[in-house]
């Protein structure tokens, strides 16, 4: 018996194991693409005003040139097996809009790093956002950023805060000293 949600399923787990070869091959815009194909065939896709019929991939084309291409320091001890599954996991979190990477690592995975699996490539997913940020700056004529760590962050983050940093002397973010479980969650924020 056709089951409608089981073929849904089905359909949308062929897509993620056809993106996953894309970025294993680092097909960036194949791998876009592929993604805005699924969205554009779905009754309901995801994002409020998105036209995924005609989806530029250029931006995730970017972030995922750094995600594959740079290691924040907070990562650095990954070996270069466990980085690579980190930065496939981050890509699927980026390109299917969730904050969960689990589904796309080995069951078995474990970094040796403070934090879980998910916390971990979210470091490597928010590096890229956040070098992205600092290149819209800089397009944008901007000459300073300040720091935003979160309410509950640990004291090596909060330390980043009420300073103004000229661009190409900002921190790094996440930062590597961070101690907190669920990563650093500071953010950039430009001062005008």
């Amino acid at each position: 018996m056709f089951s409608p949600q089981k073929h849904e399923k089905d359909k949308r787990s062929q897509v993620e194991y056809e993106v996953i070869q894309y970025l294993t091959k680092h097909d960036f815009n194949k791998a876009s693409l592929a993604i805005a194909g699924y969205e554009a065939g779905q009754v309901f896709s995801r994002g409020v005003g998105i036209d995924w019929k005609n989806h530029n991939p250029d931006n995730d084309i970017a972030l995922l040139k750094t995600i594959f291409g740079r290691t924040p320091k907070i990562l650095i001890h990954l070996g270069n097996e466990k980085l690579e599954a980190v930065r496939i996991a981050a890509a699927m979190m980026e390109l299917w809009g969730v904050n969960r990477a689990k589904k796309w690592l080995p069951t078995d995975f474990k970094t040796d790093l403070p934090f879980d699996n998910d916390t971990t490539a979210r470091m490597l997913l928010f590096f890229a956002q956040h070098q992205a940020a600092l290149e819209r700056y800089r397009n944008e004529g901007l000459k300073y950023v300040e720091v935003l760590p979160t309410s509950d962050s640990c004291e090596a983050c909060k330390k980043l805060a009420d300073k103004h940093y000229i661009l190409k002397d900002a921190p790094e973010l996440p930062s590597e000293h961070c101690t907190h479980k669920m990563g650093c969650r500071c953010t950039f924020l430009p001062v005008v």
